[in-house]
């Protein structure tokens, strides 16, 4: 008889009874399986490897290390609509996903209790890559190749959005960049950011605001998107193919939020390849890159602000934040070119 293989490093990381979590995979028919812990940040991840039929799963525990990383994703509806959308993107595209697995009860989610609390879990299909490194996008084909894949995905969110509830998932809107400022602002009481900085970067949000305010919120420019694009959730296959992963953040935001989240994945002198992948042609308009550049200020923004509760990442943002201020977002605010610098 297989046993299974407990493989979860215990050492500063919260875990869950080995017993629940035998019990989930039980669920979903897995009876004999190896056990390898991921991560613990916005969900609890596990590798799991079923002995018996050989195949591989990513297990997720939808339970945020600290209280401040929960949102909308993490509530049923908000996870279910997630699935639903892995689900139709396997079915509907030719794209490379990591697709849920429905449980012996025909359910997305699994619910258990632990430390008498309801906890939601869900399992996704293993994709066999490695994650996007540098070295991937200093080839030219490749990053034409990334560009075209997020139009792909685009395509599809384009004709799905309709399917997806604005209650159930997050909003990356002007209303999430003025909670980022408040994020960012709390760096200011913890003496982190300098006040002269605080202002700057207020400055900057507003001018991005102002700017989306006159776009709007029309088809063209406002969707489903993924929301979280960078070298970590993106996989490459042993064929060299793209898999977007983690849509722990899709929602409704700006199609150009992700398109500069993958500009900023890009060295400079491939953006435009980048962009040529995207659209398809590489005269983009003045004003699109004017959009893009604000777009990618609130990637790296929404970055601190994620850490923002992290202490061991203050000492990068105390000596950072005066060097994205002075380098990149005072030429933003007198106008100057920044797509190629940031």
């Amino acid at each position: 008889m297989l046993d299974s293989v407990i493989n979860i490093q215990r050492k500063g990381i919260p875990y869950m009874i080995d017993e629940a979590i035998i019990d989930v995979l039980s669920k979903y028919g897995i009876f004999h399986p190896d056990i390898e812990f991921l991560r613990h940040s916005e969900n609890r991840t596990y590798k799991v490897s079923d002995l018996v039929k050989g195949n591989s799963y990513l297990l997720r525990i939808h339970q945020p290390i600290t209280g401040n990383l929960e949102g909308l994703q993490h509530t049923n509806n908000g996870l279910i609509s997630e699935l639903q959308l892995l689900e139709e993107i396997a079915i509907q595209t030719k794209l490379i996903v990591q697709q849920p697995i429905r449980n012996c009860y025909g359910d997305f989610i699994t619910k258990i209790e632990h430390d008498g609390k309801n906890i939601n879990c869900s399992l996704l299909t293993w994709v066999t890559g490695k994650d996007m490194k540098k070295e991937d996008v200093l080839v030219e084909e490749f990053v034409t190749k990334l560009g075209a894949m997020i139009a792909e995905l685009h395509k599809f969110f384009r004709e799905y959005y309709k399917c997806v509830s604005s209650n159930s998932r997050p909003n990356q809107g002007i209303e999430r960049n003025d909670q980022m400022l408040l994020q960012i602002q709390r760096g200011v009481k913890m003496e982190i950011i300098l006040p002269p900085d605080f202002r700057i970067v207020e400055e900057t949000i507003q001018l991005i605001n102002s700017r989306l305010k006159s776009i709007g919120k029309a088809e063209d420019s406002w969707g489903i998107i993924h929301g979280d694009l960078n070298m970590g959730n993106v996989i490459v296959t042993s064929g060299e193919e793209i898999c977007f992963i983690d849509f722990g953040l899709f929602g409704y935001g700006y199609y150009l939020l992700d398109v500069s989240m993958g500009a900023l994945m890009v060295p400079a002198e491939y953006r435009i390849q980048f962009l040529k992948g995207y659209y398809g042609f590489i005269d983009v308009p003045e004003d699109v890159f004017v959009v893009l550049e604000g777009f990618m200020l609130l990637a790296i923004f929404g970055y601190y602000a994620f850490h923002m509760e992290n202490e061991a990442v203050h000492p990068w943002i105390s000596e950072r934040m005066p060097l994205l201020c002075a380098k990149h977002c005072l030429p933003f605010l007198s106008g100057e070119r920044i797509f190629y610098n940031l």
